[in-house]
């Protein structure tokens, strides 16, 4: 851990779109370990959860398309500058149900919107499914994690064995890595017109390099491990649980997304009360970074309803 050289990296990050965000250190009331939170913006708040392994800063491509909000940038418990928290199997659904509701708690907030990504995803589907009164409309942006049958992408089944796991946390992160991996989740359109957002390789390096987000991730997805590259059947996002979330949910899906595609989209929206799909072509598992602009400006406007 260098939190100083991992600052330096994000706040360039940071820069490239001109933000500078307010920072919150709290303890969450019932999960009980410290995270931090990244504040920017006024208006009705918007609590960003990300996926795994990344952290807060992964949404600065689109939170300048997010203007007329106040934006909670959550760094997960385990990653970039957050407290680790232990989950398994048995404890994960729980875990999910609780967290948001307890970042919103932390931060006295009493109602927030929420956009979400991959196991950000899970825990916001949880978390609103729990406690629906306290969210107002969610956009969830391409596959939730632990959707039932779920197959994974082969860097996540390399991680599930143990060897192998040690041995990706033990050597430094390399770039073509980086690139390697955004290509198998399905970002290999962006990659061949070289289209990733300005700063933002140099700052996911500097993530990898100098904090533990990637042991901590890598460590729960070792410990949530199922059959066949897939998760436990435990922690599985199932019908009942998407029946209840109730409030507007918008899915921005892209379509090259290896954790699921369009025939997987159509059966998630079909099984939720309120929900309504964009399929994004030559687009992801983390749609935002293909198209900042346009996935921001989306986003915006169905929060805004």
């Amino acid at each position: 851990m260098d939190e100083a050289r991992y600052r330096e990296a994000e706040a360039a990050f940071w820069a490239t779109v001109g933000l500078e965000p307010k920072e919150h250190l709290v303890s969450l009331p019932t999960l009980g370990t410290r995270v931090r939170v990244q504040e920017i913006g006024t208006g009705d708040p918007v609590l960003l959860i990300h996926g795994g392994p990344n952290s807060g800063s992964t949404w600065v491509p689109i939170l300048p398309h997010l203007a007329d909000f106040r934006c909670l940038v959550l760094d997960r418990p385990g990653t970039g500058l957050s407290e680790p928290y232990p989950v398994t199997a048995g404890s994960l659904k729980g875990y999910g149900a609780v967290l948001a509701l307890d970042v919103l708690d932390a931060l006295d907030v009493e109602r927030a919107h929420v956009v979400a990504s991959s196991f950000g995803g899970y825990i916001a589907l949880l978390s609103v499914g729990s406690r629906p009164d306290r969210f107002g409309r969610m956009v969830q942006m391409a596959a939730p994690a632990m959707l039932e049958g779920q197959q994974l992408p082969g860097f996540m089944r390399a991680v599930q064995m143990p060897g192998v796991r040690h041995l990706i946390n033990a050597l430094p992160p390399g770039r073509s890595q980086q690139e390697k991996v955004l290509r198998e989740i399905g970002h290999g359109a962006t990659a061949d017109r070289d289209g990733f957002p300005e700063g933002m390789g140099d700052w996911y390096h500097a993530l990898m390099r100098f904090t533990d987000t990637q042991r901590n991730d890598f460590d729960m997805i070792h410990a949530i491990r199922g059959p066949k590259g897939s998760f436990h059947p435990e922690c599985s996002i199932t019908e009942s649980d998407l029946a209840a979330v109730t409030i507007p949910t918008h899915f921005i899906w892209g379509v090259d997304d290896a954790f699921g595609g369009p025939e997987v989209a159509r059966r998630i929206v079909a099984a939720m009360p309120d929900a309504t799909l964009d399929l994004v072509p030559d687009s992801g598992h983390l749609p935002w970074i293909d198209d900042p602009a346009e996935v921001g400006r989306t986003t915006g406007a169905f929060l805004d309803g």
